[in-house]
């Protein structure tokens, strides 16, 4: 593996030796872009007793990505950095592939550089999409796989590493990252697959672009007041029953709810964010049904949240922490959640995305999610 790194890596160099240093002026307005080739190993994560069999496992991994490297006016006044979004493949070899198999993915990215680019950035990564995984968990063929019991999973990812030029439009990024690939409880058994990784890249710029220092006195964020909302919710997923407690799964279940948050910038793209929700728990009905035929439960449960949300133009990522306050049906142990989201600003105030809910390591379900948004 080291050496195919060190293979890349003069390969690089020989194809920039022969660019020249001068930047065309067509160059100098148009966003970035930019094509990586990454290498990843990773450690498992063996978050719980179902998916023991998994400690110590070190998966590894090939990527390729293509980026849009934005150095646009309205890019800078939003978060006063020049990020990068883009697109990625990927395979993964699971280590023992005769319990794990084989990953193949990809999806979108995204690198948020702190500061403007120069010899030396650290940066922030992320990446969401869909996992193809060849051996899901089967109660006949495959019983010891319960990290994932269907083939299509999402995938996951959060990283934080540096970036520096080798030479001209050449750059390598090194990277630490937590990645993970599941079905979101849509089937059970959903340990999950859960590692740790570590991971050398090579990117290399198709096009030179400049990036223009900006003016403190046209800057938005100091010349205005800052941005608050009210966000008005509705998501709908669809999740299966514990796997555990309650024996047999009932087939999918729909989940859904009505939330409401306030959202207050402290920063130039952080907000504070509370709300509270009211949420139906498909998983409850089945469930009753099955223990209590004829008999009626109540589904609903009601939590207060509070968390952060990162303000990136249209696009707006938050991380939310919950606790219940009315829960008459109890089929989780525990009583507070974290909740994920990703939404886009698709027409004036509305806006449309996903969430992802887990309780601790498990995850409860995926759901979309619609807002609509007061300023």
């Amino acid at each position: 593996m080291y050496r195919f790194f060190f293979l890349v890596l003069l390969i690089s160099f020989n194809i920039t030796l022969a660019q020249s240093d001068e930047i065309p002026d067509e160059f100098t307005n148009q966003n970035g872009k930019v094509v990586g080739l990454t290498f990843v190993t990773g450690y498992m994560i063996p978050h719980s007793n179902e998916v023991n069999n998994v400690r110590g496992l070190n998966p590894r991994g090939v990527e390729l990505a293509y980026y849009n490297h934005l150095n646009s006016d309205d890019v800078w006044l939003d978060c006063e950095c020049y990020p990068r979004f883009g697109y990625f493949i990927s395979y993964y070899h699971l280590d023992r592939t005769e319990l794990l198999g084989h990953s193949f993915s990809g999806g979108l990215n995204f690198t948020y550089f702190l500061g403007l680019p120069s010899s030396f950035n650290f940066h922030l990564k992320g990446k969401a999409g869909l996992a193809y995984l060849t051996k899901p968990y089967d109660k006949i063929n495959h019983p010891r796989n319960w990290s994932y019991a269907t083939h299509l999973n999402f995938f996951l990812s959060a990283g934080a590493g540096v970036t520096f030029p080798l030479y001209k439009q050449t750059e390598m990024q090194i990277e630490v990252s937590m990645n993970h690939q599941s079905n979101a409880a849509y089937l059970e058994p959903n340990g999950g697959v859960n590692y740790w990784g570590l991971s050398a890249g090579l990117n290399y710029k198709l096009n030179p672009v400049i990036y223009p220092v900006r003016k403190i006195e046209n800057d938005p964020y100091l010349t205005q007041s800052k941005k608050t909302r009210w966000d008005f919710s509705f998501t709908y997923g669809i999740s299966s029953n514990n796997f555990n407690i309650f024996g047999s799964p009932p087939g999918q279940v729909p989940m859904y709810g009505f939330t409401i948050n306030r959202s207050i910038q402290t920063f130039r793209i952080l907000a504070l964010l509370f709300g509270a929700e009211l949420e139906r728990n498909g998983r409850a009905i089945a469930i009753y049904n099955k223990l209590y035929p004829g008999k009626d439960v109540n589904p609903w449960r009601f939590s207060l949240l509070g968390g952060v949300e990162f303000l990136m133009g249209r696009t707006l990522l938050s991380v939310q922490f919950g606790g219940y306050l009315y829960m008459p049906f109890r089929d989780v142990e525990d009583r507070t959640y974290q909740r994920w989201g990703l939404v886009y600003n698709i027409y004036e105030n509305f806006y449309a995305g996903m969430n992802f809910k887990s309780y601790r390591n498990a995850a409860d379900h995926f759901s979309l999610r619609l807002t609509y948004s007061i300023r």
